[in-house]
């Protein structure tokens, strides 16, 4: 599928017809076409061919790029994850920041460095948690992603003593973990800051706590 995609893009980049593309390769414009639908994949011995033509690499055309920066940023959650759960918080958003640097606008790493540093008591780590939250939601992320950054955001700002606001927040969540019922519930026991950081593990690592 990452072929098809590719090579529209890339021709439709350049500007040229299916039927240039097919004169430049020695083919017929319908073996583009098929290509382009993803009904069938370039002969391996035109991969050389469509690379110097488009100048890109043969790992972009084939969309290994793409699945190697899937499984780069799969490994990172993976970590994080692990330093979390073994209660090693700093080196969890050592992980996140380092991957951002590399990829400045993945709402999902964004958000998971947020609920790393959601755990924290400093105002200034709670703050940058919620400019993280506000700013993976203007992504547009994911409707899961969408649903954590929501729930977890109405804790951080109760933490940092914006009970208003996070009243505010909690009253428009969905259901279930991360549902206004839940996050409200909390609210109305006065919770003690162990209690919201527990409840904001068991959002960020799906773990049982008593909330």
């Amino acid at each position: 599928m990452h072929i098809a995609q590719n090579l529209k893009a890339l021709r439709k980049e350049k500007e040229w017809t299916q039927e240039e593309v097919a004169e430049t390769l020695g083919v017929s414009p319908q073996s583009v076409s098929k290509w382009e639908r993803g009904d069938t994949c370039p002969d391996i011995s035109l991969l050389p061919a469509l690379s110097n033509m488009y100048k890109v690499s043969i790992d972009s055309i084939i969309g290994m790029d793409k699945i190697n920066e899937a499984e780069a940023i799969a490994a990172v959650f993976k970590a994080g994850q692990r330093y979390l759960r073994n209660g090693n918080s700093a080196a969890a958003a050592e992980v996140y920041t380092a991957a951002l640097k590399t990829h400045p606008s993945d709402e999902a790493l964004m958000t998971e460095l947020a609920l790393v540093l959601s755990l924290e008591d400093d105002p200034a780590a709670l703050c940058k948690a919620a400019n993280l939250f506000e700013k993976a939601l203007l992504g547009k992320p994911s409707e899961k992603v969408q649903h954590t950054i929501r729930a977890a955001r109405c804790f951080v700002y109760f933490k940092l003593g914006e009970e208003e606001k996070a009243l505010s927040l909690a009253k428009k969540l969905p259901h279930v973990r991360e549902s206004r019922e839940n996050v409200l519930a909390v609210f109305m026991n006065e919770p003690k800051p162990e209690k919201i950081d527990a409840y904001l593990r068991l959002i960020s690592l799906g773990e049982e706590a008593a909330c």
